[in-house]
């Protein structure tokens, strides 16, 4: 991939279908090297971020996931615990397809209309903010308890409230 003069090796699971391609990517920063990964969507790069967060599954396996099924298949897979569907990726096994079934059924609770696989509804931006950084859902909610409603303050207004509040507690 080039962009702005520079040229770079992104990691896809499917070839892109133009030479002019957008790409949301995930950048790997490990001591034996840097990787970069891409994804045509966001929903591929949201579902590559959930099956690299299970233990034992590292980027390549993720990527083969998602190179041999699409993102939506690779989610009601996952939502239908279908192991077999998922161990058809080269180098990911029945114990590992099982392993991604039990860690990411529960987030990955259904698969909208556009194809997006959508974690475990939350329906406020801050409660999914303060999810991402570890708290529990009945941790976020409480955090969340007198801090102003999303209409009276930007999610990042209302999570940083939280945070301090949080540290005082």
């Amino acid at each position: 991939m080039e962009t702005a003069g520079v040229g770079y090796k992104v990691f896809v699971p499917r070839q892109p279908e133009s030479d002019d391609v957008v790409l949301f990517t995930h950048h790997v920063v490990r001591e034996d090297g840097q990787f970069l990964f891409g994804f045509g969507t966001r929903e591929e790069l949201a579902l590559f971020e959930m099956l690299i967060s299970v233990n034992g599954v590292g980027p390549k396996a993720a990527l083969a996931i998602l190179s041999v099924s699409r993102a939506v298949d690779v989610a009601a897979a996952i939502a239908a615990g279908d192991a077999a569907a998922l161990a058809r990726a080269p180098g990911v096994g029945k114990k590992t397809a099982e392993r991604l079934i039990v860690d990411l059924r529960g987030k990955v609770a259904k698969v909208s209309d556009s194809g997006l696989p959508t974690a475990a509804p939350v329906e406020d931006e801050a409660a999914a903010a303060l999810q991402a950084l570890g708290y529990t859902p009945a941790e976020a909610a409480a955090a969340l308890r007198g801090v102003p409603s999303a209409g009276m303050a930007s999610t990042e207004e209302r999570v940083t409230f939280a945070l301090r509040k949080a540290v005082r507690v």
